[in-house]
């Protein structure tokens, strides 16, 4: 007979859920190391780590994970960016343990090795890209989090740290450094980094489909040229000095630059399909821009233009793109004839599919948008609208009601209350905002039930 116990429960109970725990436990520590590494590579990386006290079988698996993601995000979204003192504290620490994992680490190959926080320029930063390099790793993301809180120097990419010479003509080498073999993806944010380093590496790193670079205040000049590059996938944002880029005869798939499109000089991209370009807000912007993609423009199908005050211009030039699918645009709502600009967009692009408007205002206009009658026209083909930044506004509820009357065949709409233009750990930080959004999201609510039964709408 089964003694039952203080609670009014049996100890056999209590007995059957360890054994279980305990036999489901020892089937996972059966199986061979390379599912358990696997199934380790999917946690966060402290949490792969702590698998490490469950038993000697468990001791080191970890230390085999081949994706090592130094993310910290929690402990950057409580700290005070502003606080110099509890910053070094936190820096110190995010430092060590860095350096902790890589001492631990035993497996020959990286296939992702990611650095995601706050830090200033360190020798040991050095030391981890070369750790990488040496273990062949395939995707570099170093993201130091640039704050205007608080100015910190900037780590930068260097030639030391490719190890070439700073007097070496750096296009004739061709390095045999065992990274330069593996490396895919290179994802820069808040990393100084120079032409002559990323010429080289476009050069010299055979596989280098993906490159990025983010707020980097020593680029100035930038050339990509040639089919023997791999880079398929650009991207350049904030790069404050940047005065040219030169894209010529590239196998290019897609480009994003935020900055003065003025800078841009685009030539025979055969394969260029998506383009990106946002930046310096100017009268004459699609002017510009649409001068600098005109070797492309018959075959895009991926758009996204982010200006503001070239809404002021009431009959903006807008060429025909015969084979759009994807538009993204900043939607200013103060300006009265916005809606008249994006009746124009969507007359040009017959065969747009899905259109995504990021919403943008200064203050909050209540009258209605001007009237005219080119705002007055259907689409047939526009099947998903997502609005980016959605308040609930006035004008909000007639933007919908527009979209919705002028594509026939709607069959999706997302509304997003996040302003995505803000940094992630600047919202979370401002309670504020927070709230904000979730009032936007029950405006949204509401509104849906007076959409359509037939329409997808969905609230993020």
């Amino acid at each position: 007979m089964v003694e039952p116990n203080s609670k009014g429960g049996s100890h056999l109970s209590k007995r059957k859920k360890k054994d279980v725990a305990g036999n489901m436990m020892d089937r996972i520590s059966g199986l061979p190391d390379e599912i358990l590494v696997s199934i380790l590579s999917l946690l966060p990386l402290k949490e792969a780590q702590a698998t490490s006290i469950l038993s000697r079988r468990w001791q080191y698996v970890w230390a085999y994970c081949t994706t090592l993601n130094f993310d910290d995000e929690k402990n950057l979204a409580r700290l005070r960016l502003y606080d110099k003192q509890a910053l070094e504290l936190e820096m110190c620490r995010y430092v060590n343990w860095v350096d902790s994992v890589l001492k631990q680490h035993r497996a020959l190959n990286i296939e992702r090795f990611r650095v995601y926080f706050k830090l200033d320029s360190r020798s040991c930063i050095d030391k981890w890209i070369q750790f990488a390099m040496r273990k062949g790793v395939q995707m570099l993301e170093l993201d130091f989090v640039y704050s205007g809180y608080l100015y910190l120097p900037k780590h930068r990419f260097s030639n030391k740290l490719l190890g070439i010479s700073e007097t070496s003509a750096l296009k004739s080498l061709c390095s045999e450094y065992i990274g330069f073999k593996c490396l895919k993806v290179l994802d820069l944010k808040t990393v100084d980094v120079d032409q002559e380093v990323l010429e080289y590496l476009m050069c010299n790193c055979r596989v280098l489909e993906r490159l990025s670079v983010s707020d980097s205040s020593t680029l100035v000049n930038l050339k990509v040229t040639g089919h023997s590059i791999a880079l398929k996938y650009l991207v350049i944002r904030r790069c404050k000095n940047i005065k040219t880029i030169e894209i010529c005869d590239a196998n290019l798939v897609s480009f994003v630059y935020d900055g003065n499109v003025r800078n841009l000089v685009l030539i025979n991209l055969p394969r260029l399909v998506e383009v990106s370009l946002s930046g310096w807000y100017t009268h004459d912007f699609l002017e510009i821009a649409f001068f600098h993609l005109s070797c492309c423009l018959s075959q895009l199908e991926i758009l996204k233009l982010g200006y503001m005050t070239a809404w002021q211009k009431m009959d903006p030039v807008i060429p025909s793109l015969p084979n759009l699918k994807h538009l993204e645009l900043v939607f200013n709502e103060d300006e009265n004839c916005a809606l008249l600009h994006l009746a124009s967009f969507i007359k040009k692009y017959p065969y747009l599919h899905t259109l995504v408007l990021k919403l943008t205002r200064y203050g909050s206009k209540k009258s209605p948008f001007a009237k005219k009658r080119a705002a007055k026209c259907s689409h047939d083909c526009l099947k998903v609208v997502e609005i980016v930044g959605y308040t609930g506004i006035s004008r909000d509820i007639e933007l919908v009601a527009y979209l919705t009357k002028t594509a026939t065949n709607l069959e999706k709409i997302v509304f997003d209350p996040v302003a995505r233009r803000r940094p992630r750990l600047d919202r979370l930080q401002d309670h504020s905002t927070v709230k904000n959004e979730e009032l936007s999201r029950a405006q949204a609510r509401q509104l849906k039930e007076k959409l359509p039964a037939t329409l997808d709408v969905v609230c993020l």
